[in-house]
């Protein structure tokens, strides 16, 4: 019994260990970002905690829990993931400059998900061709995050995933990573709309 105790009290320590060495670093109040500014040093700061001050351009339609602060010339995005103190972003954000906190995250996609979006996207062009739709109406792939990734939006679906796949191929064939990476900041559980 005693033997099964120390082990328990070894894992639970153990675990307790390692789940603080991955937190997040805490915010640095006196470093506030433009959004220029983060999507250049994201790859530098992940896992960290930061602050960024921009214009929402976006909020999600479909979820209220992604919010999409612009560049000043609103050529590129950033999003931000809302944390589990935020249900939905606030509408009224939109249009409005705001100072978000939120932890930065890289999302790595391969080939296999390239492929796997492929597929769906041929899925959905047969369904919107069975109904007379339009693939639009079928595909769902919102625009402002292919925007954040810095995709061209002007594309099809398809399009986009075959530059996405020549970009990791032509990464690959230089002796790189086998995937792209995208930047964004998750868990904002805090920002404040400013002047």
């Amino acid at each position: 019994m005693k033997k099964q105790l120390t082990a328990l009290l070894i894992i639970f320590a153990a675990t307790n260990f390692f789940s603080q060495s991955n937190a997040a670093t805490p915010v640095d109040n006196s470093k506030v970002f433009t959004v220029e500014q983060i999507i250049e040093s994201a790859p530098s700061l992940v896992g960290q905690t930061v602050q960024v001050k921009g214009l929402v351009q976006h909020i999600c339609d479909k979820t209220g829990r992604k919010l999409f602060l612009a560049t000043a010339d609103g050529s590129k995005t950033f999003r931000f993931n809302a944390g589990d103190k935020i249900d939905v972003f606030n509408e009224n954000a939109l249009d409005s400059t705001v100072l978000a906190i939120g932890v930065i995250v890289e999302q790595k996609l391969t080939l296999e998900d390239l492929n796997k979006q492929e597929a769906a996207v041929l899925a959905a062009e047969k369904v919107a061709k069975a109904k007379k739709a339009k693939v639009k109406e079928v595909v769902d792939h919102c625009t402002s995050e292919a925007k954040a990734n810095g995709e061209n939006v002007t594309v099809t679906p398809l399009q986009r995933i075959q530059t996405l796949k020549d970009k990791l191929n032509a990464q690959i064939k230089d002796g790189k990573n086998n995937y792209l990476s995208f930047y964004n900041a998750s868990n904002c559980n805090e920002y404040h709309i400013v002047k």
